[in-house]
């Protein structure tokens, strides 16, 4: 696969065409039939590769490495059917290799466990994080407020820590035998404890669950349409936080087989629970309306794009902690061959940078009478991504925080280094 990552897209589709043509003159050099299939299934082009392997059959019938590629790209656009097919063909010919025997019995086995109506995966990662400020303190002791000079004590101002955490999402889908329709379900959990700030220490657990419908019966291809439910619980200090219900839709549209566009749109209603360590959050009772738009692309086989765009409403009992924010997002991806011999996987490595805009409706007393709060939020973040194997990876990021807000308790910035182990079932 990376042997060809150093060709653009436009390369690709210049040799594709340049095979297409070679193979018009001469249509029995299985060689070059071979080429040209093999890359047009890398450019994502499986019509064309199937067609041309099904003619090398004609010209040499029962070869199980091309009924395997034909199973394989079968696979690929959901006809398991033809490509088990294929599959059992392979299988049936004589001396047949024990490499082919070996993927053919993965995808066989794959084959049954898409066609089961009920699917689970799941995502775990656990890690440590050392955060230069971790309680998004200010960093000077010294703040005005209403005009008023206050020196603040060392529990108010940014602290750096460490904290333990463990985080992960359980997908379920249902498969209600109507043209691709699902029932879908996730779990996401978050669990977080701090070596010294304490009454940061947070669980978190939100649960989506609603169907999903197939496009395709109004002529919109390669598209779902999905309507869940929300229910979200947080503990902050080892006590309840908030809670919140809501509703959402989202749409996936994958317009080539190198881009794919999501966008959805969600309503919670929040409410807060006063405690000891948090004796006025329930001002933040409301509502909140989330929208966000992504779009990603496949640049190459090595590397990948993607943008964002975010808008998000907050309403609030009071005034001062209602806000409206809105935001964009980029990043790349990387992928290239192990450098450390043993270990034969792809490792990658992703950037990104984000900027928010904040504005908060109305001034709050405490802080200032006459000016509301405005924050203009600016992140930067990479990561090394490292697979052992296919289900377990090595992660160590880096992010830069910079929140610049015209209220001084609020103003800070905090640099983060993580090292995460993640597991996949």
């Amino acid at each position: 696969m990376l042997a060809g990552a150093s060709l653009s897209q436009e390369q690709l589709r210049a040799r594709q065409t340049e095979l297409l043509a070679a193979m018009m003159r001469d249509p029995a050099n299985l060689d070059i039939a071979f080429e040209y299939a093999t890359l047009s299934a890398r450019m994502g082009d499986y019509e064309a590769a199937i067609g041309t392997f099904e003619r090398m059959l004609i010209y040499a019938p029962g070869l199980p490495r091309i009924q395997l590629e034909l199973g394989v790209l079968y696979f690929r656009l959901g006809s398991f059917d033809a490509a088990r097919s294929y599959f059992e063909q392979a299988l049936q010919a004589p001396n047949v290799p024990p490499e082919v025997t070996e993927r053919v019995q993965t995808f066989m086995t794959a084959i049954d466990t898409a066609e089961d109506p009920t699917k689970f995966s799941a995502t775990v990662m656990t890690g440590l994080r050392w955060q230069s400020n971790a309680n998004a303190g200010p960093g000077g002791r010294q703040v005005t407020l209403n005009g008023i000079t206050f020196l603040l004590d060392d529990t108010a101002i940014g602290r750096a820590d460490w904290n333990a955490f463990v985080a992960g999402n359980v997908h379920m889908a249902y498969d209600l035998g109507t043209q691709g329709d699902l029932l879908e379900a996730d779990l996401l959990f978050y669990g977080g404890r701090y070596f010294d700030s304490t009454r940061l220490n947070t669980e978190l657990a939100e649960l989506t669950f609603g169907p999903s419908f197939n496009l395709a019966r109004f002529d919109i291809d390669n598209a779902r349409l999905g309507l869940y439910g929300i229910l979200t619980g947080v503990r902050l200090d080892n006590s309840n936080y908030s809670g919140a219900t809501g509703f959402g839709a989202r749409i996936g549209i994958q317009p080539s087989p190198l881009s794919s566009v999501n966008a959805k749109i969600e309503y919670r209603y929040r409410w807060y629970r006063d405690s000891r360590t948090y004796p006025t959050v329930s001002d933040r009772n409301g509502y909140q309306i989330l929208a966000q738009l992504t779009n990603s692309y496949q640049f190459s086989s090595a590397w990948s794009g993607r943008v964002a765009l975010i808008g998000d409403y907050e309403h609030a009992s009071v005034r001062y902690e209602q806000s409206w924010e809105a935001g964009l997002s980029a990043g790349l991806t990387y992928r290239f061959a192990s450098p450390v011999e043993m270990l034969r996987t792809v490792w990658s490595v992703d950037a990104d940078v984000g900027y928010i805009r904040r504005e908060f409706d109305a001034p709050d007393p405490v802080i200032s009478t006459t000016e509301s709060q405005t924050d203009n939020e600016l992140w930067v973040r990479g990561a090394l991504n490292v697979p052992f194997r296919q289900d377990i990876a090595m992660s160590l990021s880096a992010e830069y925080r910079r929140m610049q807000s015209n209220y001084q308790t609020r103003d800070y910035s905090n640099t983060s280094l993580t090292l995460s182990l993640i597991k996949t079932f």
